[in-house]
């Protein structure tokens, strides 16, 4: 009979506790009341987001694409909005600003969006 070895196991259980916390802490700082008590099915879509990121010596600047949902769009500019009011800095002392990419035309499923 062989022992096993379940280390690896408890690893990847401490790192999904982790990340479960650090998506309901983001969720209580940043997010609309009205998710207060989203799971992370709800929040899911919002750290999927495809988007730009932009750094320079002072400032990061995340990009992201909107929504095809207006609901969830006018919750996404709500959460940049509070992001960039508590004006948060990364370890290195950069400050970390996020914005919802605007276009003239849809963006449709599957495409990039292409900032000049």
């Amino acid at each position: 009979m062989y022992e096993l070895d379940n280390r690896k196991d408890q690893v990847m259980t401490v790192f999904k506790v982790a990340l479960a916390n650090l998506a309901m802490w983001t969720r209580d700082q940043y997010f609309p009341a009205s998710y207060s008590n989203a799971t992370w099915e709800r929040l899911a879509p919002f750290f999927r987001l495809p988007g730009i990121v932009r750094s320079s010596q002072k400032v990061v600047e995340v990009e992201l694409r909107p929504f095809n949902d207006r609901q969830y769009n006018r919750d996404l500019h709500l959460l940049c909005q509070r992001v960039n009011q508590k004006q948060p800095h990364l370890p290195d002392g950069r400050l970390l600003t996020f914005s919802v990419w605007t276009s003239n035309h849809p963006v449709l499923d599957g495409q990039v969006p292409r900032l000049a």
